[in-house]
């Protein structure tokens, strides 16, 4: 994205959220990719301050993250309002009003929730159900009367859930599938599933939903593909001794394309029996194989957008001494939020 696509793109999710942070302190990580523009993004709605932890993160140097915040940080005009850190530190902790649980602030866990001031917040970037319990520890936060909210990607202020739809579509395509027309089983217990079965359907593919292991076996004779986007299952989907063999797959649907979209899939596995999948190093349980980055800056921005002003609401309502149910329907009044835990 040029920079001037990019300045519009923050500039539109400041103004269709309202999001206004001149009198917090958020936490949040320096990264690359458009995940590299949330520090900027919360520099430009005004933050008081913003400490973003670079580090050595899921195969991305913490020198890469550095550079490409600071890139996008220069072109927005607000390289003073980022301070880039390379270590966890209480003290960066305890000055902050929003934590975000993005990759490099995670996890936040028991010592972090600890050195957190009483009217902090954490602001969850995903929905409430993709939670994973090495994200951040909830019931320290209980204890400590810390609320946490997710976001609700749903929201017609964010509406970036849809954009699911459109990575898996990216994904097919990628994999050679020509979708229109296509049969297409979508394996899915959770949100993802319809979202991405009504957008493949929009595009002309033939697509059933598949809700369980044992339905799959039924409906894959005859599919050209099989889309995995399944996030809440804990253990692996495909592969060996999983739910859905790769030998099975390779008997009943000779051709047939995986797509890895979310939960456990071996891709080296299917590999070996001459299976494509797409990403083709597969995906872990509980991970998407692909992020809505793929699509490029906007849904990131977006919902990275959202997730600030669901933390600026819960840390103004902690300032005014709200807890529990009240500070519950105060945030969710004034944000694209729902509970987690609302601190007391």
């Amino acid at each position: 994205m040029s920079a001037a696509r990019l300045q519009r793109a923050v500039n539109d999710a400041i103004e269709r959220l309202e999001l206004e942070l001149s009198d917090l302190v958020v936490y949040t990580e320096a990264a690359t990719g458009p995940f590299a523009a949330t520090a900027a993004l919360a520099a430009a709605a005004g933050a008081r301050r913003v400490v973003a932890i670079a580090r050595d993160w899921a195969s991305v140097p913490a020198h890469d993250a550095i550079r490409e915040t600071q890139a996008i940080a220069a072109t927005l005009g607000v390289v003073r309002e980022i301070d880039i850190v390379t270590e966890r530190r209480d003290a960066d902790l305890a000055a902050a009003d929003v934590v975000t649980n993005l990759g490099a602030v995670r996890p936040i866990d028991r010592g972090a929730v600890m050195a957190l001031k009483p009217t902090a917040a954490i602001a969850y970037m995903r929905e409430a159900w993709e939670l994973r319990d090495d994200d951040v520890d909830l019931r320290a936060c209980r204890e400590r009367g810390i609320p946490v909210f997710a976001t609700d990607e749903h929201h017609p202020d964010v509406g970036v859930f849809d954009s699911c739809g459109v990575l898996a579509l990216s994904l097919l395509l990628q994999g050679g599938v020509d979708v229109g027309r296509a049969r297409i089983v979508v394996f899915s217990a959770d949100a993802f599933g319809p979202t991405i079965a009504d957008c493949l359907g929009k595009v002309g593919a033939r697509v059933v939903l598949a809700g369980s292991a044992a339905a799959c076996h039924e409906l894959l004779p005859g599919a050209d593909a099989l889309v995995v986007a399944d996030f809440v299952t804990p253990t692996p989907l495909v592969g060996p001794g999983a739910p859905l063999e790769p030998a099975m797959l390779a008997a009943v649907v000779p051709g047939l394309t995986v797509i890895a979209f979310a939960g456990g899939v071996d891709a080296t596995a299917l590999g070996r029996v001459g299976i494509q999948c797409i990403p083709r190093e597969g995906s872990a349980p509980r991970r998407m194989g692909r992020t809505l980055a793929d699509l490029g800056p906007r849904p990131v921005i977006d919902l990275h957008a959202a997730g600030l002003k669901v933390g600026a609401a819960a840390a103004r309502g902690r300032r005014a001494g709200l807890t529990g149910a009240v500070l519950a329907e105060y945030v969710c009044r004034l944000a694209p939020a729902t509970v987690m835990t609302a601190g007391g």
